[in-house]
């Protein structure tokens, strides 16, 4: 099966990963974990320093080309029984540029794409305020993390694909603003039922 997990920069993704890997390897649960942007993205990562302007159009061709690049990879990881988890998919190229190139416009275009629908997505849900205070306490934040208006406009697209049910069997919207243990019994909560279904656990 296929778990992503959404949300904007300081919503607590990579913290409620490690906590659900974790999870699997106690309960010997095979695993695989893709995080995106690759590096092969390098003209997106330059544009998320500063050190270059790509177009919204643009970025969401490198993001889409990128995580397409690893759909066999995928399927085959899920052929072989495991549950693959992934930081940020198709959703979050959404999300981010559908605030530039238009919600409805982008969706269309990624709507025709062959991608793999994730049986379940976690969107992870935070204001941008908090989602500032916590990036600027971990790094310096890059042009997305820095703009609070920018990335609320992301939250309300993310809010709005969880309403439309873009690119999922299921959503989960979990209020991540919360205590961090508090935070992934919900995860848990909504993960552990598909992975009985769907895997005879």
């Amino acid at each position: 099966m296929l778990i992503v997990f959404e949300g904007i920069d300081g919503s607590g993704k990579g913290g409620q990963i490690r906590r659900l890997l974790s999870f699997f390897r106690q309960n010997g649960i095979k695993h695989r974990l893709h995080k995106y942007p690759t590096r092969r993205a390098n003209e997106a990562f330059a544009h998320l320093r500063g050190e270059k302007d790509v177009a919204p159009g643009r970025l969401a061709d490198i993001f889409a080309d990128d995580i397409l690049g690893e759909r066999k990879k995928i399927e085959r990881e899920i052929a072989s029984g495991a549950v693959v988890v992934c930081d940020r998919y198709l959703h979050s190229t959404l999300a981010y540029q559908g605030v530039g190139m238009g919600f409805a416009r982008l969706r269309r275009k990624l709507s025709g794409i062959d991608a793999l629908a994730p049986d379940i997505v976690i969107l992870l849900d935070v204001p941008a305020r908090l989602s500032g205070e916590r990036k600027r306490k971990q790094k310096t934040p890059d042009r997305f993390e820095k703009d609070g208006m920018f990335l609320e406009k992301v939250r309300a697209n993310y809010l709005r694909e969880a309403r439309e049910g873009f690119l999922a069997y299921k959503y989960a919207v979990v209020d991540a603003s919360r205590a961090k243990g508090e935070v992934f019994s919900d995860v848990v909560l909504h993960v552990e039922p598909l992975v009985v279904k769907r895997m005879g656990r």
